[in-house]
């Protein structure tokens, strides 16, 4: 069996505030669309990259009586399972927006989850915003979220239609990196592809995020075997990694020098150690893609319901993604070439969150995290 690693020298590092940078205003575009009398709404326009038609989310417009509205009711719950630097950033860059403040309740997925739904059994919600990387709550609890239109929410109608739901839609694709100590590991010398992770030269240096901690690091391993077959798995097995509880633990050790490597993790979790003057970067991987959608909802049952659809709609905007996108390194579909600071990705892989059981344990066999 591998050992699991605990942090040591980084751990405990304190998460800081993250504020907004000035954003960019689009007055020329702002006037063309008001005369064609479209107000209101996202313009999405159809680019070229690579022969390929890809869509690109332009400045929007909020309309004054949505805004004038929110403002009255004055204030705004988030739900979210993100990290915090991000929640901060987000409300942060809302407040300044429109003047309205936020407050949140930060959980991992399924305690999120757990909460929110138990509170609304109960009749006694409190969120007015449900953001989550676990497509869980939107599939199994449909009936505590709202639809989102043009009608409640103009500016999903021009999202791209394949992130966009009934009642959610897709505002990250969260790639997952490998995250390196650069004392130890040179920009060139870093694994670029997944199968790179293979090179003799890594055995003994990886600190692998276990996957049966979350369905989402599971479902990491999922796609490596889908794509790359049972021998990637298997000699993965060999590289005598070790084990971590999560990407935050992960980044922190890496960080400290006590290993090369580690993955599967996503790129926020270096942002607070970068802030220190960690030795810690990120590297997004190829062969696949994998990422993980998070995705965000108006609830129901919203004591604030006017303000939750003014942040949905703002967060999907060109105004609240250059506000994410540049405090954080998130995709987005609605910034496919990272021209609003998002990190771009050419063929994103969404990974399965709800790998079936049997499949589960096939897996971990392979790698050697359970008995055969």
């Amino acid at each position: 069996m591998h050992a699991i690693a605990t942090p040591n020298a980084l751990d405990g590092i304190s998460r800081e505030p993250v504020h907004c940078r000035t954003l960019r205003c689009w007055n020329m575009w702002g006037l063309y669309r008001r005369a064609l009398g479209l107000a209101g709404f996202v313009a999405v326009f159809p680019l070229v990259a690579g022969g390929m038609a890809v869509t690109q989310v332009r400045a929007a417009e909020t309309p004054a009586a949505l805004v004038k509205a929110a403002q009255a009711e004055g204030e705004l719950m988030l739900y979210a399972s993100v990290s915090e630097g991000q929640i901060k950033a987000i409300l942060t860059g809302f407040e300044k927006k429109f003047g309205i403040k936020g407050t949140y309740l930060r959980l991992v997925s399924t305690p999120l989850i757990q909460r929110f739904v138990t509170a609304n059994d109960a009749g006694s919600n409190e969120a007015d915003v449900f953001l989550d990387s676990s497509p869980t709550a939107f599939e199994m609890y449909p009936q505590w979220f709202a639809p989102l239109n043009a009608r409640s929410v103009p500016s999903v109608s021009k999202w791209p239609t394949k992130w966009l739901g009934e009642k959610k839609v897709t505002v990250q694709t969260s790639a997952m990196v490998v995250q390196y100590n650069t004392d130890q590991v040179s920009r060139a010398g870093v694994p670029k592809t997944w199968s790179e992770v293979l090179d003799p030269k890594w055995k003994g240096k990886i600190l692998l995020t276990d996957p049966r901690i979350s369905n989402t690091y599971l479902g990491w391993l999922d796609a490596m075997e889908r794509n790359l077959g049972k021998e990637f798995i298997r000699k993965l097995a060999k590289q005598d990694f070790k084990l971590t509880q999560s990407g935050a633990a992960g980044a922190q050790m890496v960080a400290a020098g006590a290993y090369a490597l580690n993955f599967p993790a996503y790129a926020s979790f270096s942002v607070p150690l970068k802030k220190k003057k960690a030795p810690i970067e990120s590297q997004v991987m190829s062969g696949p893609e994998a990422v993980n959608q998070t995705s965000v909802a108006v609830v129901a049952k919203a004591k604030h319901p006017q303000v939750a659809r003014l942040f949905v709609g703002w967060l999907i905007s060109e105004d609240g993604l250059q506000n994410t996108c540049q405090a954080y390194p998130v995709s987005s579909p609605g910034d496919p070439d990272g021209k609003f600071g998002c990190v771009p990705l050419k063929n994103p892989e969404v990974v399965n969150y709800a790998v079936p059981e049997a499949r589960k344990q096939e897996l971990l066999r392979e790698i050697g995290l359970a008995a055969r």
